[in-house]
């Protein structure tokens, strides 16, 4: 590969805006790499209008050996590439998304390359909206991983080089409750107060948490009222709840159903509404055949690289509950995620493809 190529590739996708609600610059990643991929298959899929997917083949097959997955969304807001544009300084490159996964995508992509006319049959999917938990393109990863015995996820290894086996699933969700204003000091017996039932279904969903067991519950947000002279008439609370565990999320949903059909508050209305899901990843028997590959490889090329499980979700989650063999986290090395802190250790780019690759040929 050439590195200098790479880099200057690097620098034009991390110089663009394309947070995953930010529809031009989402397209200009998505045409980018749509001209890449210019001698394969590219199927382009605009779905809801502002996150565009790409399905790229290598051939035109009903089933494949690898599926490759990356995401071209970050978390930043517009104008963040203004004030911190690309920069290298040494062997760190910095910039949003320049971690977390612009290198990925390209690493993706030096990867396949190679493999476009061998006997595998590969397919690729570059999504625009995985830091919103893939809400919009979950069903088309899903059909395509029902068609793929193996997969790998080209998302950054973590800043000691550990790359993932294993994510813990999520579930989010958004609660609504509906009841009746009033005057809170001359009728308040004619209010129906959403704040008192939200703050009870706050303190009995938080009971469902139980870190020994790796379970955690988190109601991040809670809103209602507009006044403290009036019987609050609404309130929202969204949370979310994580595990390896996939008996976890079922506990939530009964226990959803059941404050619904049991309200603290009579004469309450509530609307529950899911905002997001991924099943847990965990080691299957194909992930293991996989990850022993890798094994070997690390040993040949004398990677010094751990496996780690890990409570962040990424787009493998969908992939390992079908079976799919899936190994997570093989794109270069770097920190800092999400902050503006984000970094990328150039030195690693070369050696994480060279990894890939050779895992890849013990397959022909």
């Amino acid at each position: 590969m050439d590195l200098n190529t790479y880099l200057k590739n690097l620098e034009i996708l991390v110089n663009v805006d394309c947070g995953s609600n930010t529809p031009e610059g989402l397209q200009f990643v998505t045409n980018f790499f749509q001209k890449l991929y210019k001698d394969w298959i590219v199927e382009y899929h605009e779905l809801n209008g502002i996150n565009p997917v790409l399905v790229i083949k290598n051939r035109d097959v009903d089933n494949f050996d690898f599926l490759f997955i990356g995401h071209n969304d970050t978390v930043f807001p517009e104008g963040t590439a203004a004030q911190r544009p690309f920069k290298i300084e040494g062997d760190i490159a910095t910039g949003p998304g320049v971690y977390d996964m612009k290198s990925g995508l390209l690493s993706m992509y030096e990867v396949a390359k190679e493999f476009k006319d061998s006997s595998l049959n590969i397919c690729i999917i570059i999504n625009t909206d995985e830091e919103i938990s893939s809400l919009i393109s979950r069903e088309l990863i899903t059909e395509m991983g029902k068609k793929t015995k193996y997969a790998l996820v080209f998302e950054p290894a973590r800043k000691n080089g550990n790359m993932v086996s294993e994510r813990k699933g999520l579930i989010k969700y958004e609660i609504t409750f509906n009841g009746k204003a009033a005057h809170a000091g001359i009728a308040p017996q004619n209010g129906i107060n959403a704040i008192v039932e939200a703050s009870h279904w706050v303190l009995e969903i938080s009971k469902l948490q139980n870190l020994e067991l790796g379970n955690s519950i988190n109601v991040g947000i809670i809103n209602g009222g507009f006044g403290v002279n009036t019987i609050p008439d609404k309130a929202i609370i969204k949370f979310e709840g994580r595990s390896h565990d996939i008996n976890h999320f079922e506990n939530i949903e009964k226990t959803l159903n059941r404050l619904k059909e049991n309200p603290y508050v009579e004469g309450i209305n509530v609307e529950i509404k899911e905002i997001g899901y991924r099943p847990p990843l965990v080691l299957n028997p194909l992930s293991k055949e996989l990850l022993d590959k890798f094994e070997i490889v690390k040993k040949q090329l004398k990677i010094d690289s751990n496996w780690e499980k890990t409570g962040g979700g990424s787009d493998a989650n969908f992939l390992g509950i079908l079976g799919v063999g899936v190994l997570d986290g093989v794109g270069p090395v770097g920190g800092n995620s999400h902050e503006a802190s984000e970094y990328l250790v150039i030195s690693s780019i070369e050696k994480r493809i060279e990894m890939v690759k050779e895992v890849l040929k013990m397959f022909l």
